[in-house]
């Protein structure tokens, strides 16, 4: 299995040499819009579209529906189809999960194929725009514009509804590629805010995500669809589709904010409540292009070609979206011994595909983000102690144990040798 952030790094390292460096300004450009999310959804590429927070735990991205090779990061440029904005990705990778807690908006009636699709949407690149932190798309069959946008552990959806009886579907059924759903929950806490989880198995076993939502406009009634999940002939859990209906006017926005977490409902409550207060899409895409803006300068080029220049600053944005944040805003996160544990005054880090990342990405961390690499060194430590041995390709509280090596060790020399941190 190969990722394509070790090439986005030998396309980031050559645009150096190209294009030379020097000293950031004072006032900087906008570093966010020179990204180009969209770098890397063809043909093997396997990343994705979406909106992010540096090293985030949330990717908010959207899904063509359909599986396969092509599709592992869940979008396929070539498709016309999108079937749901779910609020967990992999980028790069050659294996496929993930794609939880997907929602769709609708208006009815709705579209909807056969299996695997399902529910979906025919869209097209010429109403589609990205930069980081930042997605939209017009959803054709629908006249539904969707933006997306995220913090660490949030994901911001804004809707704009046409004059319609609509409806949003949240589908934890969903399962794609490697992933299986095991069991799932919808709950309403009150007439704008619900709350679940869906469990898991996939290259990540024993996932688990919890979720709090809150809408910015009360749902009219709330639908469940429930079926048993069979496995070897017995029932090991329920998988659900919720349907939240609504009455909307022209250009009428409806905000759908949803906080994840490995822990429980109460820690994504928690989450949600400390990231994501308000109902201000706008605020949080303006202090997420601000993160991104910050991390990205800290390499400038001097480059008179736009397109080099997107190369780079796209390459250096594709490094810094793994490993990723994987602890609540308390410190609490889930751990490979399947216990709750806490990070106290430091952050837990996940997604660590370590024998693609130790020879440049971790590097280059060492550089543009040495108090991170202190973290993820102390991630790794507390790896070893709950699971025995230190990462080798680990995510979601699971040790995959993809591909050779034991490269966090050179990993942990590495920062060691340069002085980095207190572990």
């Amino acid at each position: 299995m190969k990722l394509i952030r070790a090439c986005s790094l030998f396309a980031l390292f050559l645009s150096l040499w190209a294009c030379g460096t020097r000293m950031p300004d004072a006032n900087p450009v906008s570093y966010a819009d020179l990204v180009n999310p969209f770098i890397g959804t063809d043909f093997t590429g396997n990343t994705y579209p979406g909106a992010q927070a540096p090293f985030g735990m949330v990717q908010l991205s959207p899904d063509n529906g359909l599986p396969g090779w092509d599709r592992i990061s869940g979008y396929f440029y070539p498709d016309s189809t999108i079937a749901g904005f779910s609020h967990t990705h992999l980028s790069g990778t050659g294996a496929g999960d993930l794609y939880d807690i997907s929602f769709m908006p609708v208006t009815l009636p709705y579209r909807e194929a056969e299996a695997p699709l399902g529910i979906h949407s025919m869209f097209s690149h010429s109403e589609e725009s990205a930069s980081a932190g930042y997605y939209q798309v017009r959803l054709k069959d629908y006249n539904i514009n969707v933006e997306l946008t995220a913090t660490e552990r949030c994901g911001i959806q804004r809707y704009t509804f046409p004059e319609a009886d609509a409806a949003v579907f949240l589908n934890l059924r969903k399962a794609m590629n490697w992933d299986f759903t095991n069991d799932s929950h919808v709950e309403a806490v009150d007439s704008v805010t619900i709350q679940g989880y869906r469990f898991s198995d996939g290259w990540a076993r024993g996932q688990r995500v919890y979720f709090r939502t809150r809408f910015s406009k009360p749902f009219i009634s709330m639908q469940l669809d429930t079926a048993a999940v069979l496995k070897d002939g017995r029932r090991i859990g329920t998988s659900v589709v919720a349907r939240f209906d609504f009455k909307t006017k022209a250009g009428e926005q409806i905000l759908v904010s949803t906080a994840i977490s490995g822990v429980s409902m109460e820690g994504a409550a928690r989450n949600l409540a400390t990231e994501v207060p308000e109902d201000d899409f706008d605020k949080y895409l303006a202090a997420t292009r601000k993160a991104w803006d910050k991390h990205l300068a800290q390499i400038e080029i001097t480059c008179d070609d736009p397109d080099e220049k997107a190369k780079f600053y796209t390459a250096l944005y594709h490094s810094m979206l793994a490993p990723t944040v994987y602890c609540d805003v308390d410190g609490a996160y889930y751990g490979p011994d399947r216990k709750i544990h806490q990070a106290l005054g430091w952050t837990n880090y996940s997604t660590f595909s370590l024998w693609d990342t130790y020879r440049a990405a971790h590097p280059l961390y060492t550089f543009i983000a040495p108090e991170r690499v202190n973290d993820m060194v102390k991630s790794f430590l507390a790896f070893y102690e709950q699971n025995e041995r230190l990462p080798v390709w680990n995510f979601y509280g699971s040790e995959t144990d993809m591909m050779i090596g034991y490269h966090a060790a050179a990993v942990i020399a590495d920062a060691y040798l340069k002085g980095i941190g207190d572990f």
